[in-house]
């Protein structure tokens, strides 16, 4: 009996990652999915970015801050399989891409190169989270980091699961409203059209 069971012990203890993290999921398709929130906060506006995966047109459903205006949110702008991006007077910047295949771990892996190097193209406190909460109840990625990229500081969050991926970057010297990026999170969900 103890021979019999040794084979399927080490079956589940290698499939099974014990004491190993979690790795980053990412998906050749992103699957629908719905909103943590269903209700639009206030000083927030409903938008939507559209996209084609697999052939097939997708909806990316959310809540934008009242005060950024759209710059792309047409499909002829689209990459890979769709992008919208939003800005403020004040240089605060967000976009969605819809498709996005490539790992925050690798991202991640770039920017560590460039940590406290001084100088144009200096970033630091890169902090890389995997499985950790993201949106639409998803476990995904999050990376942040502060940048120096030609002469402008800034605060820059990168939030993934499920094949879309959401990039919020602030100015270094302005607040870096993450309760409004959570919002927005809270917001996303996928549809099919």
């Amino acid at each position: 009996m103890h021979l019999r069971a040794a084979p399927l012990i080490v079956l589940i203890a290698a499939t099974s990652a014990c004491g190993v993290g979690v790795g980053p999921v990412t998906t050749d398709a992103p699957t629908p999915f719905s909103a943590s929130s269903t209700s639009t906060p206030e000083g927030f506006t409903a938008a939507e970015c559209l996209g084609v995966v697999g052939g097939k047109q997708v909806i990316v459903k959310l809540d934008v801050p009242k005060e950024f205006e759209p710059e792309s949110t047409d499909p002829s702008d689209q990459t890979p399989d769709g992008q919208c991006t939003w800005r403020t007077s004040e240089e605060r910047f967000f976009s969605v891409e819809i498709g996005e295949k490539e790992s925050l771990a690798d991202l991640n892996d770039e920017l560590k190169e460039y940590e406290d190097i001084g100088g144009d193209d200096e970033v630091k406190d890169v902090t890389y989270d995997a499985s950790t909460d993201t949106f639409g109840d998803l476990e995904g990625e999050r990376l942040s980091w502060w940048s120096y990229s030609d002469g402008m500081p800034a605060d820059c969050v990168h939030v993934q699961a499920n094949g879309i991926r959401v990039f919020w970057q602030n100015p270094d010297d302005i607040e870096q409203r993450l309760d409004d990026l959570d919002a927005v999170l809270d917001s996303i969900e996928l549809i099919r059209s």
